[in-house]
């Protein structure tokens, strides 16, 4: 499943057992906050939580949370 950010930058993530998924890139992993956010223009609006960092960063998406500007391609 791609993920997109306000900027157009994506993400992919994977099925990883229930709950949630893998994030494939783990630049969009802060780890000094222990957050998600777009590494391109820094945004944590994204449709995603946190589940675990302990190994592969770990995440759910949120339903209902949606992105403020989908920006040119909404």
């Amino acid at each position: 499943m791609n993920i997109r950010c306000i900027c157009g930058n994506e993400t992919t993530i994977i099925a990883g057992g229930k709950p949630g998924y893998i994030l494939q890139d783990e630049s969009w992993f802060d780890k000094a906050k222990s957050e998600i956010r777009c590494p391109k223009c820094k945004s944590t609006e994204l449709p995603l939580e946190l589940i675990d960092a302990g190994g592969p960063i770990k995440v759910q998406v949120v339903p209902g949370r949606t992105i403020a500007n989908k920006g040119f391609w909404g």
